[in-house]
Formats: C-alpha cells, sequence, structure tokens
C-alpha cells in the first residue's frame, strides 16, 4: 500500500480555519444560496465562491449537507470533503476548482458517503481526486490536469466502495486508478481518455491492481497515450459490459496474473467493442478464468515491439493468450480485420475455448496456436497454419506508483 502524503486531511481543519481568518468570512445558509443540482438532497445549503470558503465549508459542514460552488475557483491548499458532505456545482451552471502549487499529493480528498457532483477539477498535483472512504459517489464530473491520475481509489483503513455516474477523466498522466483489497469502484458512463506520460504504463485509461474490484458499463476508453485498460494481480477482478475501448497506443485491454475460473472468472467482458487498439486488441500473460462473450475485437494496429525473438517486429493480434494462460472462453465475439492476427494464443495449457462469432482476419492471419501443450477449441476454419512460430510480445507492464 502506497504511503499517505504528509498532509493529512485532518490537518486540512485547521489551515481552513486560518484562511477563513484571514477572509471577509465564509459563506452561510441563507436564502441567496444557490440550489444545488437535482437529485441532491441537502439538510443545509452553504454557498462558496472563494478558496478561503470552499476550503472551511468542506471541511465543516456537518454531514447531510451541501457545499454549492459558484464560478471558477482557485486553490492553492487541497480541498477536504468530510463524512457524508456534498461539494457540488449550483444548479444550471458548471463550476470549476483549480487546485496548484498545494502542498500534498491530491487535489480533493473525499471522505464516507462523500459526494462530488456537476464540477470540473482541474489539478497541477499527483492526483486529483482521491476516494479513501466507503459510499462515495462522483457524478456528471471532469477531472484533468493531474501528474498522475485522474481520480485514484485507494483505501487507508476500511474498504472502498465508489461509484463513478457520467464522469470523464481525461488528460491526466493516469485516468482511473483502482488499488487494493476491499476496492470495490463501479463506473456508469462517462469516459476515460487522452491521458498520457513517459514510461511504459504511463498513460493508461483504467490500472485495476492489488485486488481491486471494478465494474464498468457503458464506458468509454480511448485515445490514450497507454493501455487502455491495465489489470494486475491474482485478486483483481473486472467486469465489463456494453463498452468501448478504442484506439489506445498500447494494448486495448491488458491482464497479468489473474487467477479465477470459468465458474468465477477473475476477468469478464459482455457486448464491448474493441477497436484500434495497438499490439493486442485483448489479451494478457499468467491468465486463468477470463470470459469474453459477445462484442467484437477488431482492426488492431501492428506496431514494431520488441519480441521474444530479440527482434522488433510489427505486431497487431485481436486476441493474445500468453504464458501458460488457461481457463479461457471466447463466444459470440467478431474478430475483424486485425492486421496480424486475429489471435495468438502461444504456451497455453488447456481450456482455452473459442466459439460462435465470425473470423474475418483481413490482411492479417486467422487464429495461430502455437508452443501449446493441450488442444485449443476452435474450429479448422478459423485457424490459419504458419511455418515458424509467430514472434510475440506479451512483457509484463510494470505498475505504476501514484503517490
Amino acid at each position: 500500500m502506497f504511503a499517505r502524503s504528509i498532509f493529512a486531511p485532518s490537518a486540512l481543519v485547521v489551515l481552513a480555519g486560518l484562511a477563513c481568518a484571514l477572509s471577509v468570512g465564509c459563506s452561510s445558509d441563507d436564502e441567496r444560496a444557490s440550489s444545488p443540482p437535482d437529485g441532491v438532497t441537502c439538510t443545509s445549503v452553504t454557498r462558496v465562491d472563494s478558496a478561503q470558503s470552499l476550503v472551511e465549508a468542506a471541511a465543516t459542514t456537518a454531514a447531510g449537507g451541501c457545499v454549492v460552488v459558484s464560478g471558477k475557483i482557485t486553490s492553492g491548499i487541497p480541498i477536504s470533503v468530510g463524512e457524508g458532505v456534498s461539494l457540488v456545482g449550483a444548479k444550471g451552471s458548471r463550476a470549476s476548482i483549480a487546485v496548484t502549487e498545494a502542498i500534498g499529493s491530491s487535489a480533493i480528498y473525499l471522505g464516507s458517503k462523500a459526494q462530488l457532483g456537476n464540477i470540473d477539477i482541474v489539478s497541477s498535483l499527483k492526483v486529483g481526486v482521491s476516494l479513501t472512504g466507503s459510499d462515495v459517489k462522483i457524478f456528471d464530473v471532469k477531472v484533468s490536469g493531474a501528474k498522475n491520475a485522474g481520480i485514484a481509489v485507494t483505501p487507508v483503513q476500511d474498504a472502498v466502495v465508489a461509484t463513478l455516474e457520467g464522469v470523464i477523466v481525461e488528460k491526466n498522466g493516469y485516468g482511473v486508478y483502482a488499488s487494493g483489497d476491499g476496492v470495490e469502484l463501479t463506473m456508469t458512463g462517462g469516459r476515460i481518455a487522452e491521458n498520457g506520460g513517459t514510461s511504459l504504463s504511463a498513460g493508461a485509461g483504467l490500472v485495476v491492481v492489488g485486488g481491486a474490484h471494478v465494474n464498468l458499463d457503458d464506458v468509454t476508453i480511448e485515445k490514450n497515450q497507454g493501455t487502455g485498460v491495465l489489470l494486475d494481480g491474482a485478486k483483481t477482478r473486472a467486469v465489463l459490459k456494453t463498452s468501448t475501448i478504442a484506439e489506445n497506443q498500447e494494448r486495448g485491454i491488458w491482464a497479468q496474473g489473474l487467477q479465477g475460473s470459468l465458474d468465477a472468472p477473475a476477468l469478464e467482458i459482455h457486448d464491448t467493442q474493441i477497436s484500434k487498439n495497438r499490439i493486442v486488441g485483448v489479451g494478457g500473460v499468467e491468465l486463468k478464468g477470463i470470459i469474453i462473450v459477445g462484442g467484437s475485437v477488431k482492426e488492431t494496429v501492428a506496431s514494431p515491439v520488441p519480441t521474444n525473438l530479440a527482434t522488433n517486429e510489427l505486431v497487431g493480434d485481436g486476441l493474445g493468450i500468453f504464458g501458460g494462460s488457461t481457463d479461457f472462453k471466447i463466444e459470440r465475439t467478431n474478430f475483424v480485420a486485425n492486421e496480424r492476427a486475429a489471435g495468438v494464443v502461444d504456451g497455453s495449457e488447456v481450456g482455452i475455448i473459442i466459439v460462435g462469432g465470425k473470423v474475418e482476419p483481413g490482411p492479417g492471419l486467422k487464429f495461430v496456436i502455437q508452443n501449446s501443450k493441450a488442444e485449443v477449441q476452435i474450429a479448422d476454419a478459423d485457424r490459419s497454419v504458419v511455418d515458424e512460430p509467430l514472434a510475440i510480445s506479451a512483457p509484463k507492464i510494470q505498475t505504476p506508483s501514484i503517490f
């Protein structure tokens, strides 16, 4: 587990008090208070339009209360949202908060049962929004500008259960980062896009590691500089439904070390469109218990990468199953026009089943089965036989440290 910032959220109350003491005063409930967005229930409403009043109100408002932001606020102090508090932009307008040059790792800290909604967050710190408490919700929020993760879900003590609805995370070092046992992250709608950095793992859209569990429904992950979805760890789990993983500059979906079974999968992908990613559309190394149902994997772009043959070669495969992986089932999924091959199964053990769907190789090969100990269940018409094994690129990607 990563170390916490030296700027603990509890210390923000002291700084907030000082900020208010130096200002004209913090806003309080009155008839002039801006309304919260529809669907947000408040026991009290505090209107803020300055950094001083925002820091104070977020840290000191009682549970159930709303802090309503108007206009654009720039703060040099991170904002700690107290337990059960809703920090939201005013109804009918689009507020924004920028946190710059602050002491601490994250621009916004959300405590248990806190909400963040109807607002843009811009951060030049390591993390845009840090979720460390349970029952946290973010809705209709755009997060950008963070050096590392736009949104980080990392438990400090207890489990973290978080919900993202209609959230856009773009132009950060990474997109969304979920790490650790006890993390349950659900994301519905929204977009993770155009994130980028300098290392192999930088620029990943969604990073799930260390036993975290994520559920995605109708989410678009596209145009990231690194891998679209990066999954790592034996206990890590993910379910993707009706989503789009497209035009990522490394792999589309890449998993490593996940250990499940066909009865209790480590990764499920349902009715998801995976297209125009580079190197591999979906795949991984040392995996067990992966199910892909419906959807398509298409137009994977061949790119020059180092391979197991100690050469740089063009690799662009729809599916890549490597490193003794087993218990794969792919059903009714279409593989179309992937530049090198519809898929490569290399060094597999047993339990690789590919049924239904259509295989349209386009300029490339169909499925290539090589260096495998057991027969892979796939129709003969969907196979290509090659004279020499294809070069493969299946490195374990180092997962990033965000704090």
